[in-house]
């Protein structure tokens, strides 16, 4: 049985921990009854020790994926939610998305990316559980991959464990900017969301590189920049008459990749 799942890009900015974009980029695994065993690099033991929590068969996994990892992607959200939906439909059972969801929010620790990887789309993962928010067709993503790497773990630790008042009152208004935005395709009132100062300058100061692949999709016409996640990968969005631009823009500034991928409204498959 095979399922796939799509990469996300979380936080855009403010809205951290709360908001992700599906993006099509996926990972496609594949389990069947064998003799057990990963039949792809699998260096640290994650994807066995995730197939031996889901399943008591002796499954052989194969996994295929196109997301960068290790890049603030979501590669890892998207590898839970496809093995687990694939051992669902081994087992003879629909896809829940609600369930895989639960598991795949509880395994990254928030749920953003885990609502993106399970729902597809631009999603509000919060208290009331995942909503979907409507995004306009004229925006496309454009994503810089950079050579480093930045771990999750890493970039949360150099996190403050607290905010000024100030601070949590204007990222709560660039939030409604943001979506509004979005909804509507304004590239005026999406210029306005910007700065981040919630965790993006913190992650920035780790990678460097992230700053300046953010300041040159500007340049270069992006109507928005933003750390894909927890970086350093940047997600920036662009229009018809922008996007060769600022895909050149970001090439030229240093990223390793520059992907063009088409928002994801479907999820896991």
């Amino acid at each position: 049985m095979k399922a796939s799942a799509p990469a996300s890009s979380a936080n855009l900015g403010p809205g951290f921990d709360c908001l992700a974009l599906a993006l099509d980029i996926r990972c496609e695994v594949e389990v069947a009854v064998g003799a057990g065993g990963v039949l792809t690099p699998d260096p640290d033991g994650f994807v066995a020790r995730w197939a031996g929590r889901l399943s008591d068969e002796a499954l052989e996994v194969r996994v295929t994926s196109d997301i960068p990892v290790g890049r603030g992607l979501g590669s890892s959200a998207a590898l839970v939610t496809a093995l687990a939906a694939a051992v669902q439909s081994h087992q003879g059972n629909a896809i829940d998305r609600r369930e895989l969801f639960d598991l795949v929010a509880e395994t990254e620790g928030h749920p953003d990316n885990a609502g993106a990887a399970v729902y597809g789309g631009f999603i509000h993962a919060g208290p009331g559980g995942i909503h979907p928010l409507p995004i306009h067709d004229s925006w496309l993503p454009v994503v810089a991959v950079p050579e480093v790497t930045l771990a999750t773990d890493e970039a949360r630790r150099h996190l403050p464990e607290s905010v000024p008042l100030a601070v949590a009152s204007r990222t709560v208004a660039r939030v409604a900017l943001l979506v509004e935005a979005l909804r509507t395709g304004d590239a005026d009132l999406l210029a306005a969301v910007t700065p981040d100062e919630l965790h993006e300058p913190h992650r920035i100061a780790l990678r460097p590189i992230i700053g300046d692949l953010m300041a040159a999709g500007r340049s270069a016409g992006a109507a928005y920049c933003a750390i894909s996640g927890s970086g350093p990968s940047v997600l920036a969005l662009a229009t018809e008459s922008t996007i060769d631009q600022v895909t050149r823009g970001l090439r030229d500034a240093g990223a390793a990749q520059v992907l063009t991928p088409a928002v994801d409204r479907v999820g896991v498959t």
